[in-house]
C-alpha cells in the first residue's frame, strides 16, 4: 500500500471486484483484469484503475473516480501505478480503449502521462433508404463489368457459425477472440426464433468457410446499428461486400428499419470515403488513446 497524503493506493483483491465493476461496467464486459488498484480515503474507495495484459504484449487500462475531486486527487498516482505494472509485465503498448471511461472522461490526464491519439471513432446515422438507393445505383453501374469470382452464399447466422464469425471479427477488425466468442454466443442465445433481429445477422460462406459477416442490433424502434461488418481480406476486391450490404438493407427494410447507425474509425478509409460521398455528419467522436512502452516485442513471439 502506498500513501499519497490522505489517500492510500492499494492493490485490489477479488472482494473488491463489485466496486470496480460499478465504476466501469462496460470495461469488464470485454476485459479480465490482470491487476487492479483502489484509491482509499477515509476508509472509502474513491477511485480505481484496472490493467489487462495479454500474451502478445498489448495491454488495456481503465480508470475512473467517484467525482471530479477524487479524479484530481487520485488520478495521477493510479495511472502511474498502471504504467509501472504494464512495463513490469513487459507490455509493448498500453491502450485506453475507445469505450473506456479513461478515454471518454479523462483524456487530458492520460495525455499528461504520455498517451497519444491512436485512432478516432465517429458515430454516424443515415436514412436506410438513402444508403440502400445509392448502393443499388452503384451496383447497377457496375453491371456485369465486375463479376464475382466466387460462388458465395449469404445466409442468416446460425449456431454453427458463431465461433468462426467471432474469430473472423477478431482477425479482420480486432479484439479478443475468446471474449468475442462469448459475446456472440450471448447475443445469439438472447434472440428468440421469431426475433426480427435474428434475420439481420448475416454470414457469407464460400466452400464451407466464412468469408464475410454483418452483425447488427436494433437499438431503438426503426434504428439498426451495425455492430460489426467484415470481409476476408482475400475477397475485398470482389463485389461480395456490395452483395452483403444490399442483402442487409433489404432485410432491414422488411423489418421496418428506417435508420442505419454505424461507426467508423480514422483507420477505415473505405467507410470514411462513403461517409464523405454521402455527406453524412458525425453524431459524436470518441478516442482510442495509446502509450508506447519499452517492452521487448521478441519476448511475446510464439
Amino acid at each position: 500500500m502506498e500513501d499519497h497524503g490522505k489517500i492510500q493506493i492499494a492493490e485490489a483483491g477479488e472482494a473488491d471486484r463489485p466496486v470496480l465493476c460499478r465504476l466501469s461496467p462496460r470495461w469488464f464486459q470485454h476485459h479480465l483484469p490482470t491487476q487492479s488498484w483502489c484509491a482509499i480515503e477515509g476508509g472509502e474507495v474513491i477511485a480505481a484503475a484496472m490493467l489487462e495484459v495479454l500474451p502478445d504484449g498489448t495491454a488495456s487500462m481503465e480508470f475512473d473516480g467517484c467525482d471530479a475531486a477524487a479524479v484530481a486527487a487520485a488520478g495521477g498516482p493510479l495511472v502511474d501505478q498502471v504504467l509501472d505494472a504494464a512495463q513490469t509485465c513487459g507490455a509493448i503498448i498500453l491502450d485506453a480503449d475507445v469505450d473506456s471511461t479513461a478515454s471518454l472522461k479523462h483524456s487530458e490526464l492520460l495525455r499528461s502521462r504520455g498517451f497519444e491519439t491512436h485512432e478516432t471513432f465517429d458515430t454516424f446515422e443515415a436514412p436506410r433508404s438513402m444508403l440502400q438507393d445509392r448502393l443499388t445505383k452503384v451496383r447497377q453501374r457496375m453491371g456485369d463489368r465486375i463479376k464475382s469470382r466466387f460462388q458465395a452464399d449469404i445466409v442468416e447466422i446460425e449456431q454453427i457459425h458463431l465461433d468462426t464469425v467471432a474469430a473472423a471479427w477478431s482477425a479482420w477488425i480486432g479484439g479478443s477472440v475468446n471474449r468475442g466468442i462469448f459475446d456472440m454466443r450471448r447475443r445469439f442465445s438472447s434472440h428468440k426464433p421469431n426475433d426480427p433481429e435474428r434475420g439481420l445477422q448475416l454470414v457469407v460462406t464460400h466452400e464451407q468457410a466464412v468469408v464475410g459477416f454483418c452483425c447488427t442490433r436494433i437499438v431503438e424502434p426503426g434504428v439498426l446499428k451495425i455492430e460489426g461488418e467484415g470481409i476476408d481480406p482475400r475477397f475485398r476486391l470482389d463485389p461480395l461486400h456490395g452483395r452483403l450490404a444490399s442483402t442487409m438493407y433489404e432485410r432491414a427494410e422488411a423489418a421496418g428499419i428506417h435508420t442505419i447507425r454505424f461507426e467508423a474509425g480514422s483507420r477505415q478509409p473505405n467507410t470514411r470515403a462513403m461517409v464523405r460521398r454521402n455527406r453524412i455528419n458525425s453524431l459524436n467522436q470518441r478516442l482510442h488513446l495509446r502509450r508506447q512502452l519499452g517492452g521487448d516485442p521478441t519476448t511475446h513471439q510464439t
